[in-house]
């Protein structure tokens, strides 16, 4: 894939020539990044906290800030050495990757546990939980996807046999449940959260619901290995300004402000996502959380080939204690 076709936007952070420290200046390090999806809680703060507070220019990094389609296309982006941080990927992937020997490394968590992903269905439907949908059209976004993995999961753990339906991402998915051409409907943060407050439609689900996945790491940072060996530092202060910008997000009203702005949303809404979808202690950085069942759905969705052996994880996240103290 051409790297010109998955960039969605380029934003680039407003340069400065140098950075005053114990009355000397000291050149910013330009950290190329990758962000996975713009506009949703968990992957955009960091990017808040540095428009709003400049945290990272205050640990001495210059952040470029690239805005790709999802987590295949940012892992991609530094799996070719275009950039040196993807931000927010699936863990699976980023397993996988490190699996068939790409120049990758988990860097941190980002996101542990899954009640960003959601299932609804109309106020009026008698589908009260995943129990209610044996024969009944249960959405998910794309075959291979975690909403599908989700699902799968949910189901068995139920007992429930729905008819499970590919209807790509959230908006799209809405238009056929409103429609009548599925009976649930997924979504994820944010989105159509103001039609669950205006009694529109009602939730039943979350991806925390499938067996283990409240305590999974789902989502990563991951970095270049030739980006780490060469800007270790750099990367070590890189990853102490993402926690400030974590902490950040948890105290200052202004970041859901930013939040609800980028959805068209309200502050209420905002802060009733975050607070019921996005915990704080679910973006801890480390540690990486119920690696186990990772492993065995990576298996499972064919990205590793058998089980990792202990030195073999060891080695998989190293830099997630290194970068992160």
């Amino acid at each position: 894939m051409r790297f010109g076709k998955w960039l969605q936007h380029a934003v680039a952070s407003s340069a400065v020539a140098a950075l005053a420290l114990s009355g000397g200046a000291m050149a910013l390090d330009k950290v190329k990044v990758a962000g996975s999806q713009r506009n949703f809680w968990d992957t955009t703060t960091f990017y808040f906290a540095e428009q709003a507070t400049g945290v990272f220019k205050q640990a001495g990094i210059d952040l470029e800030i690239l805005w790709t389609q999802g987590g295949s296309d940012c892992q991609q982006s530094v799996v070719t050495g275009s950039l040196d941080i993807c931000m927010h990927t699936g863990m699976l992937g980023a397993i996988g990757a490190w699996a068939k020997g790409a120049p990758i490394a988990i860097i941190s968590a980002t996101s542990t546990g899954a009640a960003d992903i959601w299932w609804y269905t109309k106020a009026d439907s008698p589908i009260r939980s995943i129990k209610d949908t044996n024969g009944k059209s249960v959405a998910f976004s794309r075959p291979g996807s975690s909403t599908n993995l989700l699902l799968n999961a949910i189901a068995a753990a139920s007992g429930a046999s729905p008819n499970k339906v590919s209807t790509g991402g959230p908006a799209a998915t809405l238009t056929q449940l409103m429609s009548g051409q599925v009976d649930v409907g997924w979504s994820a943060g944010i989105f159509a959260a103001d039609l669950l407050e205006q009694g529109k439609i009602r939730r039943i689900a979350s991806g925390n619901d499938a067996p283990g996945v409240a305590t999974q790491t789902i989502r990563v940072n991951i970095a270049g290995t030739g980006f780490l060996k060469s800007n270790l530092d750099a990367a070590k202060r890189f990853m102490a300004a993402y926690r400030k910008a974590v902490d950040w997000a948890y105290s200052d009203v202004k970041a859901l402000q930013m939040y609800a702005e980028v959805n068209k949303s309200t502050v209420d809404v905002a802060r009733s996502v975050r607070d019921q979808m996005y915990p704080k202690a679910g973006m801890a950085t480390k540690p990486i959380g119920n690696i186990e069942l990772s492993i065995q759905d990576a298996i499972a969705d064919k990205r590793l080939s058998a089980p990792l052996k202990p030195e073999q994880i060891r080695e998989m996240l190293r830099y997630v204690d290194e970068l992160n103290p």
